[in-house]
Order: structure tokens, then sequence, then C-alpha cells
């Protein structure tokens, strides 16, 4: 059976290499989510409020820091044979925080585009 692991690395690195796979993906779900809110210089804002961006920045890094706890602290703490038995959890669990994070910056900017449309 095919899984997702990272096999490929020593086990010593499996850990911090799903963390910080969950960072990198949350963090680029707040930086698209400002790249796509900042104002064009020929147009107004379009009523865009400003404070968004750093709200969903906000509860971007605060689900990061539950699923950290919650999902991927456990992981640290098992032993060889524990960390082969769940391989595909170092790569899945980190997909899952950034994979969240990611549907939230889009349900985001879609509502934000869609009232900009209503308003005209």
């Amino acid at each position: 059976m095919d899984s997702l692991t990272l096999a490929f690395l020593p086990l010593a690195l499996w850990w911090p290499v799903a963390a910080g796979l969950s960072l990198l993906l949350v963090l680029a779900a707040v930086l698209w989510m400002f790249l796509q809110n900042r104002p064009a210089r020929q147009r107004a804002a379009a009523g865009r409020p400003a404070w968004l961006p750093w709200a969903f920045a906000l509860f971007a890094l605060a689900w990061w820091a539950f699923g950290l706890g919650l999902a991927l602290w456990p992981l640290r703490e098992l032993d060889e044979l524990g960390q082969w038995a769940r391989a595909s959890s170092y790569v899945l669990v980190p997909l899952w925080i950034g994979g969240v994070a990611w549907v939230g910056a889009f349900l985001v900017q879609r509502l934000l585009r869609s009232t900009a449309a209503m308003r005209g």
C-alpha cells in the first residue's frame, strides 16, 4: 500500500519537517490573503476592510497553533516504532492544517469579491 511518508529523511527530522511544512502552508495562505487584498494603484480598495487580512492572519495562526497542539505535538513523543507506525501522519496532518487555512483564505476572498460585486 502506497502512502505519503518522510522516509527519505532521518527519523529525527520527521517532526520538525512536519511542523515546518504546516507553518509554511499556513503562512503562504496568509501571504496570499495579503497580496489579494492590497489595493490596486488605479482603483480604490472597493470597500474592502483594512483589518480583514490581519484578522485572517490571527485566525490562521491560531488554527496552526491548535493543529500543532492537538495533532502534531503528540507525534513528537513517539519512539522509533511509533514513528514508523504513524509515518503518513507526518505528511497528512500538515496538509490538513495548511489545507484548512487555504480553504479559509479562498472563502474569505470569495466573500469579499461577491460583496464588492453587489455594491457595484
